[in-house]
């Protein structure tokens, strides 16, 4: 059984026992489950201080019960939280954690340089915060018992990423995404994989979900994933038509995708076949 909640100001109830945080400045959706046992945390922000917020919060909603946190995976604003989560059992993909090792210190000073001018108090927050990597890897799937209630992880893709890792509700029917989906604004394509990414949401709906988290914005229905996955299989159509014959004039990219967006499709897509 999911534990019944009171939703603070911090947090959006999703369904029972499942909250979201939504994120400053990024507006990335943090899922709180609670069990009766244990208390699973979905993604962990952008700094250590907002890491730390948030584990405050956690704690004034799950109490006494065991904390476990999951990262989708490894950019800077779904994991880099994870600093303030020392004393929790961290689970990610293998390759989240390998990337993050990585990549972890090149994008802290990337994003920082970025924020530096619109949020000076955030780029100094980055610029002070310890890449931490999950302790705990998950090579295809991972269930958790969290205490009368089931979450299971679930890595999925190549698609926003080449570790995407999915959070998967049984008993809510309730899908926790990550970057796989996306309300809040269109699918990123910087480090996609954007020929096998319309497989990856089909693999998602194949679960059943009745609601869907994204990774950004407000959660979704099963029909809405349905869309994004069309809309992805046309830019991933527009990418093999591009990349198997030289076309003069150029087509145009698919509707709902801005030429500079179709344009790094086109690129990763080149990437993904070599």
């Amino acid at each position: 059984m999911m534990a019944s909640v009171t939703a603070t100001a911090d947090w959006l109830e999703v369904g029972p026992g499942v909250l979201r945080l939504v994120g400053d400045p990024v507006n990335v959706n943090c899922v709180l489950v609670l069990g009766g046992e244990c208390a699973l945390l979905v993604d962990t922000g952008s700094t250590a201080g907002e890491g730390d917020h948030l584990l405050a919060i956690t704690r004034a909603q799950a109490g006494d019960r065991q904390l476990l946190v999951a990262n989708t995976h490894s950019h800077y604003d779904h994991c880099f939280g994870n600093a303030a989560f020392s004393g929790a059992e961290i689970w990610a993909s293998a390759g989240c954690i390998a990337d993050l090792v990585a990549t972890g210190e090149d994008q802290r000073r990337q994003m920082a340089s970025g924020w530096r001018g619109r949020r000076p108090e955030f780029a100094a927050a980055l610029e002070a915060t310890p890449i931490v990597p999950a302790g705990h890897a998950v090579e295809r799937s991972q269930v958790l018992d969290l205490g009368g209630a089931t979450a299971e992880l679930i890595v999925v893709g190549p698609g926003h990423s080449d570790h995407d890792l999915v959070v998967w509700l049984p008993d809510l029917s309730t899908l926790v995404a990550g970057d796989l989906v996306e309300e809040g604004g269109p699918p990123a394509l910087e480090d996609s994989f954007p020929l096998s990414w319309p497989d990856a949401l089909q693999g998602l709906l194949g679960l059943g979900p009745q609601v869907v988290v994204p990774g950004h914005g407000r959660p979704v229905s099963a029909a809405f994933v349905a869309r994004q996955a069309r809309s992805l299989q046309a830019l991933a159509d527009w990418c093999r038509l591009r990349l198997g014959q030289e076309l003069d004039p150029v087509p145009a990219p698919p509707p709902g995708w801005s030429p500079q967006a179709a344009q790094t499709a086109l690129r990763r897509a080149r990437d993904e076949l070599e």
